[in-house]
C-alpha cells in the first residue's frame, strides 16, 4: 500500500463476511476501487462452517463433506436422530473458502486485499472516511467493518475442537453428524459435544459450554481432553485445532458508527441468537449488499431480525438463563417432537408460522411465559 491512497469502498476484515462481498464484487467485474483490508499475516486452516442446504447451491463446489441425518443425544441415554429428504448437513472448510475466495479477487484488478495491515484508527471526513495503518492513509467513499466488536450478550457459546486423523476407522456412523450429543446441563449451563465424521478415519470433535460469561480456554480444554477419553479417542492424532466464543443474543440496537461506515458479519448480527449459525447469513448480506454496490447505492448491513424470530429467540434465551439446569431437555424436546423439516428451516432462518407454532408446542409452557417480558438486566460480559 502506498502512503496516502483513495478508493471507493473499503472493506475492514477479510474474513468470512469480508471476503464474501469482495469476492462477489470481483465476480461482478465491478468498476469500483475496492481494497480489504486484514491484521492477520496469512490465514490458517483454524475453522469450518456448516448449514442445511439441497445438494446444488452456489458454494456446493466448496461443499467438502455432507451428513444425510444428524442426532441430538443426552447423557441420560435420550436421543433423536433426523433427516429431510432432499437436505444434508454440508461442511465447508476454512482454508478452502479462503483459498477460492483469495482466487476470485486475485482475477479482479479493482479488488485488492492487503494483508498484516492493521487499521489504528477512523474518522469522517468530507466525501468519506479516512483510515490510518502503519503503512499510511486510505480514504474511502464507503467503509464496511467486519472486524468483531466487544458487546454484551445473554451468553456465551464457548467451545474448543480438534480434528483427528486415525491410521484406522473411527468408530462413527459415517453419514451422520453428531450435532448436540451427550448433552448435559447444571447450574453453570449446557454442555455437549459437536461430532463430525468427516471421513472413515478423520473427524472433527468439538466440546462446547454455555456460559453467562467467555470462559479460559484452559477449562475448555480440559472438557475437551475428558471427551477425548471418554470417545477413546485420547491417543490419535491431532490435525487442527478450533476455538472460539460466540455471543447469543445482543442488546437492542446497532453497533454505533461514522457517517459512511457499516458494520457486518458478527458485530453487524451475523449470528443466529440461540444457535450461533452465521455462515448462509452472511452469504445473504454478501450478495444484497453487492448488488446494492454495483448499482451505485451505499453498501447495507444485515437486515433486522424479524419479529417472530426476534421474539422467539430472546424467550428462548432468557428461559435458558433463568433454568440452566433445564436446557438439554429444552433442546431435546425440540429434537423429538418438532418434524424435522420444521426443526431445519427455524435454524437456517427459513421457518414458517406454523414452524414457530410448532416449536413453541414442543417446549413446556409455563417457563416460558413467564419470560414474555425483556430482561435486558442479563446482558453482559464482552467476548
Amino acid at each position: 500500500m502506498s502512503h496516502d491512497v483513495e478508493v471507493d469502498l473499503v472493506i475492514l476484515g477479510a474474513g468470512c463476511a469480508g471476503l464474501s462481498l469482495a469476492a462477489r464484487l470481483a465476480d461482478a467485474g465491478t468498476s469500483l476501487r475496492v481494497m480489504a483490508i486484514e491484521a492477520r499475516a496469512d490465514y490458517v486452516d483454524d475453522r469450518s462452517w456448516c448449514f442445511w442446504r439441497p445438494d446444488d447451491h452456489p458454494l456446493a463446489r466448496l461443499v467438502s463433506t455432507t451428513w444425510r441425518s444428524w442426532t441430538f443425544s443426552g447423557v441420560d441415554g435420550r436421543s433423536a436422530t433426523r433427516s429431510v429428504p432432499g437436505m444434508s448437513y454440508q461442511y465447508i472448510r476454512g482454508s478452502d473458502f479462503y483459498t477460492d475466495a483469495m482466487a476470485r479477487i486475485a482475477a479482479s484488478p479493482q479488488v485488492t486485499v492487503h494483508m498484516a495491515t492493521p487499521v489504528d484508527g477512523l474518522e469522517a471526513v468530507p466525501g468519506g472516511v479516512r483510515l490510518t495503518t502503519h503503512s499510511g492513509t486510505v480514504t474511502a467513499r464507503w467503509v464496511v467493518d467486519t472486524r468483531p466488536v466487544r458487546r454484551p450478550a445473554m451468553l456465551y457459546q464457548c467451545f474448543v475442537g480438534v480434528e483427528l486423523e486415525s491410521a484406522t476407522p473411527l468408530p462413527f456412523a459415517r453419514d451422520e453428524a453428531g450435532l448436540m450429543t451427550s448433552m448435559r446441563a447444571d447450574a453453570a449451563g449446557l454442555a455437549f459435544t459437536y461430532l463430525l465424521p468427516i471421513s472413515s478415519t478423520r473427524a472433527l470433535v468439538e466440546w462446547t459450554r454455555f456460559s453467562a460469561q467467555p470462559l479460559p480456554e484452559s477449562e475448555l480444554r480440559a472438557g475437551l481432553d475428558e471427551t477425548l477419553e471418554r470417545l477413546s479417542l485420547g491417543n490419535v492424532p491431532v490435525v487442527r485445532t478450533e476455538r472460539g466464543v460466540l455471543p447469543m443474543g445482543r442488546p437492542p440496537g446497532t453497533t454505533p458508527s461514522l457517517p459512511g461506515v457499516v458494520h457486518a458479519g458478527v458485530a453487524g448480527g451475523a449470528l443466529r441468537a440461540t444457535s450461533g449459525y452465521a455462515f448462509l447469513r452472511i452469504q445473504r448480506w454478501a450478495e444484497s449488499c453487492a448488488q446494492a454496490l454495483l448499482a451505485g447505492q451505499a453498501p447495507v448491513g444485515h437486515p433486522a431480525e424479524p419479529w417472530a424470530r426476534r421474539e422467539m429467540d430472546r424467550i428462548f434465551l432468557q428461559a435458558v438463563c433463568a433454568h440452566p439446569e433445564k436446557t438439554a431437555d429444552y433442546f431435546l424436546s425440540m429434537a423429538q417432537r418438532v418434524a424435522p423439516q420444521r426443526f431445519v428451516r427455524f435454524l437456517s432462518d427459513e421457518a414458517t408460522t406454523s414452524d414457530y407454532v410448532s416449536i413453541i408446542a414442543s417446549l413446556p409452557f409455563i417457563p416460558f411465559l413467564r419470560e414474555l417480558r425483556p430482561r435486558p438486566e442479563l446482558f453482559r460480559g464482552a467476548e
